[in-house]
């Protein structure tokens, strides 16, 4: 796999490694039917092309076809999983799940666990060391332009 990988290679490639014991049979399914949306929308956009407009664009369209809230939900938390999976392997630096609310009229979410907690956290890192680099790249220029001036 290479960062390059459609979003629906990493989705099976994912599922595949997931069914070696680490998740339940409920867990599992629950896996495969909320990426099986994710895949027939963006699956054909490389991965690491994917922001979080995308998915808050999946979202929104799926919640207006009348998609219940917990299901969207759903593919909320698989969408992290998927995201924190291939951050692990290196195909990604952040996840675009970021800022992202599954509907307006989504029922309380259930209690986060220690795992959420840490890759939500985890996430946040990502994002502000990419904006730090950007940051620092940006005033490095800038002192370079003044330097040659």
């Amino acid at each position: 796999m290479t960062g390059r990988d459609d979003v629906a290679t990493v989705i099976a490639e994912f599922l595949h490694d997931a069914e070696s014991g680490r998740y339940s049979r409920t867990e599992l399914r629950d896996l495969r039917g909320a990426l099986a949306h994710v895949g027939s929308e963006l699956g054909r956009l490389p991965l690491d092309e994917v922001d979080n407009r995308d998915v808050q664009r999946l979202l929104d369209d799926l919640g207006d076809a009348g998609l219940a809230p917990g299901r969207l939900g759903t593919i909320v938390e698989s969408l992290r999983k998927l995201y924190a999976y291939a951050i692990g392997r290196g195909l990604v630096r952040s996840s675009p799940v970021l800022g992202v609310t599954a509907a307006a009229n989504e029922p309380s979410p259930k209690a986060v666990t220690p795992t959420d907690a840490v890759l939500a956290i985890g996430e946040y890192a990502v994002s502000l060391v990419v904006k730090a680099a950007m940051v620092a790249l940006v005033l490095m220029a800038l002192a370079l332009v003044v330097a040659l001036v």
